[in-house]
């Protein structure tokens, strides 16, 4: 019985089920990555790596709708009547007890008005953007023909790809995040012994990139399969509401500010390895494009614990649910930064001996980098999560904060590159985000919660001070 129970709770987990997709994610990512670094030549990997940096930017490019839909419906799952702001935590006139199912519609009807444009965006930004960042690393290859067929195939995929996100918006703003993940898992499983065929028997770019985007294609189908099935079919049911300006305002004024915050996040980290491509040596941008793959991957799988939370999060702060609220971000966010520092270590340790194993020819980033990225990257999760936390208020201050650690970061790169290279982008980031981003997104994040703001304090980041230490000193330690 206890058996049974223990695979009942990790079958409808969501942290545990989310940890399965982003393993799998991961692995589609490193555990062919040994095949892609024996039989691509380093002007290749460096290709390959950019396709991918370009695919992650460009999620980016969503203005920040998505997480925004995600916390609005999961807002209306928990009882709310209306899009607002939910830091005034006794005023209870705003919720009723269950299901507002007439605000989900609404929700779902505009956000497919939305995500039609976006589609376009994105479309447009990879078929011209996206396009010039590629003219000077592919002409540096044997086979320019098939490597531009293959990212007319990205970016025709790739907008249809952002067309399908309000299938899986609406599951995950539902909660119905253990059932995604599951999903998501098999499908990348099938992703990965795909991608393994193809380095085997067939290793090109241009078959590699069908492969993994028909995947995507399949994603998009299961998702609003799914989504068609849920609640008894509830979506079914939705009609289609004509587009409501009001209600569109409400949801712009903290998706745009959201949008920025991203761009000015997560996204320059990706510019970076852009921009460098367009002025490193081959060797060098294969490396940190490998690098900055792997510690995105390790960051991924981290964020389980807490960003499958998110939409809980909210759920508990409309409810005004405030000590549940307390707990289950503080073990999320700990579990989260065990599994980082443990993930860095790994590579740390373990990547030179691996790649001398695989004979690859192109070489791993000096271990004094490696622990520059690690810290760099740790920092931003600690203040990013303790914004996540204070966003699900639906006060979206995170535009703000982000902008000005972003323009920090920014100007310290900019700076800096000359002199040290690749190391000015890790020193930017650490510049930008310890100086600012940290202290205020934990600021807002603990006052929010009403309580005392020293135990609470001490209860959140104990654990981040200590990884930063190590961190510190594995950087010293190696320069």
């Amino acid at each position: 019985m206890k058996i049974k129970n223990i695979l009942f709770k990790t079958w409808n987990s969501p942290t545990i089920t989310t940890w399965f997709s982003y393993f799998a994610k991961a692995g589609n990512a490193l555990l062919v990555l040994p095949l892609i670094l024996n039989r691509f030549n380093e002007n290749e990997v460096a290709i390959w790596y950019l396709f991918l940096a370009i695919i992650s930017f460009g999620t980016i490019a969503d203005f920040g709708f998505r997480s925004t839909f995600i916390r609005l419906i999961a807002f209306a799952k928990g009882g709310a009547k209306e899009i607002r702001k939910y830091n005034k935590l006794k005023d209870k006139s705003y919720r009723s007890g269950s299901v507002n199912w007439d605000l989900v519609e609404k929700l779902y009807s505009m956000m497919r008005y939305i995500y039609v444009y976006v589609s376009i965006f994105v479309l447009i930004l990879f078929s011209t953007a996206g396009t010039y960042s590629l003219v000077g690393p592919i002409s540096k290859t044997n086979n320019e023909f098939n490597i531009w067929i293959s990212w007319i195939i990205i970016c025709i995929t790739a907008s249809i790809e952002f067309y399908g996100k309000i299938y899986k918006n609406y599951l995950e703003g539902l909660y119905k995040i253990a059932l995604v993940k599951r999903m998501e898992t098999l499908f990348k499983t099938g992703s990965i012994l795909s991608s393994f065929a193809v380095m085997i028997w067939a290793p090109s770019i241009i078959n590699l990139v069908i492969v993994k985007r028909v995947w995507t294609i399949l994603n998009v189908i299961r998702d609003k399969y799914l989504s068609l099935q849920v609640y008894g079919g509830r979506l079914k049911q939705f009609s289609n509401i004509p587009f409501d300006k009001k209600t569109f305002y409400k949801i712009w004024s903290p998706a745009w500010r959201s949008g920025i915050s991203s761009l000015m996040s997560n996204g320059l980290s990706k510019l970076t390895g852009v921009l460098y491509a367009q002025i490193g040596s081959t060797s060098t941008i294969a490396s940190y494009l490998l690098a900055e793959k792997i510690i995105t991957e390790i960051k991924n799988i981290s964020n389980a614990p807490f960003y499958s939370k998110i939409p809980l999060l909210s759920k508990l702060r409309s409810a005004d649910k405030v000590s549940r609220l307390i707990e289950v971000s503080k073990r999320g966010m700990n579990i989260s930064y065990g599994v980082f520092i443990m993930g860095a270590l790994i590579v740390g340790i373990l990547s030179e001996p691996i790649f001398n194993m695989i004979g690859s020819d192109t070489d791993f980033v000096d271990p004094s980098l490696w622990w520059l990225m690690a810290l760099a990257y740790f920092i931003h999760r600690v203040g990013s999560m303790n914004m996540q936390l204070y966003i699900t208020t639906n006060h979206v201050i995170s535009h703000i904060v982000d902008g000005i650690s972003g323009f920090l970061f920014i100007i310290t790169s900019f700076l800096l590159l000359k002199e040290y290279g690749v190391y000015a982008f890790p020193i930017g980031m650490i510049v930008g985000y310890l100086s600012f981003h940290l202290w205020i997104s934990c600021y807002y994040s603990f006052t929010s919660l009403k309580e005392n703001i020293l135990p609470i304090f001490v209860k959140y980041l104990f654990m981040p001070f200590l990884v930063i230490s190590l961190l510190v000193l594995l950087t010293l330690y190696n320069s």
